[in-house]
């Protein structure tokens, strides 16, 4: 995929996850003139988390052209998610009564890779295992210093590098958080029963999921406050471990002797990027903004962010029109803000705790607060409300 017949393109995409091949894929079936390079800094050879896919996505991969192409990848189909939330019941959410009823479980690594096969595929510059080392604007154009290869401009730059919207930040943007949740997970071998449903479930400091995945390997995370995991010592296997072992439902899905590798610690909290977009420059997917694993919507909105860049995009490039790049910042802004009355209503229905720190700070108004130009990666976790 490391082919270049030009060091000038149109657009310059910095990132190959959802958000960002969904972006090129998007420009290149709506404005085919533009010309695209999308630059991945890996090979898409390791592990991703971020598995859960819903129902609403297939409409989107049609939008993209590659449900044909996702659907021979063979994912996990997923009727249904289940919850032990706001009582000790264990509460079935069927996705029969859905327009579109079928949720996938992925080996998300070949999901990012096959979408940045096919805006290939489609005519875009693809180029792997290659990091942007620096980006300047100079002369009405963007250079990119790469980490591999001779220097690469481009008329308009895009951030799609996740959750540390790298390039955004050295333009001036910020992230506003609103919790300082995290995720702290393992891989377990095919458990008993192989439950195939995300299943959530509450404790008293937080909350657990876990998903099976395709290859038969089952996801188990807990999420909690960063500051409650040190205090409980939850980024320690033993008593990560110890306190899986006292989960009902999720527990006896993930027993300790089949874990599979470390656990690992990412940063799960919502945030909002200001601004998510500038001179000749925006950002998409978690870049844009992230929201809380149980909203199941990460790989969702980072699909559909990716389009309705491509549109404010081409707009501007084609057209010399202004006003889409506006649209959109008023679409991530709103976008944000309905996630979070949304959110904020399903962490209210837990009410079994009232003295526990997690859950108070969820039940009051929450303050959203600038975070520091220095984030942790992060690849969304994904599950369900």
């Amino acid at each position: 995929m490391n082919g270049i017949t030009s060091l000038f393109f149109d657009v310059a995409i910095v990132g190959g996850g959802p958000a960002g091949s969904a972006t090129a894929l998007s420009l290149r079936a709506r404005y085919p003139s533009l010309s695209i390079a999308l630059i991945e800094a890996s090979g898409y050879e390791g592990v991703r988390i971020g598995e859960t896919l819903p129902p609403p996505a297939r409409a989107i991969l049609e939008h993209l052209g590659v449900w044909e192409t996702f659907q021979s990848q063979h994912h996990r189909e997923v009727h249904a998610t289940a919850g032990v939330w706001g009582s000790t019941a264990l509460r079935d959410n069927d996705f029969i009564y859905m327009p579109a009823n079928v949720g996938w479980h992925l080996n998300r690594t070949a999901f990012d890779a096959m979408l940045a096969s096919e805006a290939q595929r489609m005519g875009v510059t693809v180029i792997q295992n290659t990091r942007v080392r620096d980006a300047r604007r100079v002369s009405n154009e963007w250079r990119l210093t790469l980490s591999s290869r001779s220097p690469l401009s481009a008329r308009f730059l895009v951030d799609a590098t996740g959750s540390t919207a790298a390039l955004a930040r050295r333009c001036g943007a910020r992230f506003v958080e609103t919790d300082c949740l995290i995720g702290i997970a393992g891989f377990f071998g095919a458990s008993n029963g192989c439950d195939p449903r995300t299943l959530v479930e509450a404790f008293e400091d937080g909350w657990w999921y876990t998903a099976a995945l395709p290859d038969g390997r089952r996801l188990t995370a807990c999420m909690t406050d960063a500051d409650l995991a040190r205090s409980l010592k939850l980024h320690e296997a033993k008593e990560w471990g110890q306190k899986l072992a006292t989960m009902p439902n999720i527990g006896s899905l993930s027993p300790l002797n089949k874990l599979h590798g470390a656990i690992v610690v990412r940063s799960a909290s919502s945030r909002l990027l200001e601004p998510v977009a500038g001179e000749h420059w925006l950002a998409a997917g978690d870049s844009a903004s992230r929201f809380d694993p149980l909203s199941s919507q990460g790989i969702v909105k980072a699909l559909r962010s990716g389009v309705f860049a491509s549109y404010a995009i081409g707009d501007l490039l084609t057209k010399d029109d202004e006003l889409g790049l506006r649209r959109y910042c008023r679409y991530v802004a709103e976008e944000f803000k309905s996630y979070s009355e949304v959110r904020r209503k399903y962490y209210r229905e837990e009410q079994r705790w009232p003295r526990s720190e997690f859950w108070r700070r969820r039940h009051e108004t929450e303050v959203q607060r600038p975070m520091s130009n220095v984030q942790r990666p992060v690849d969304g976790l994904g599950l369900g409300l």
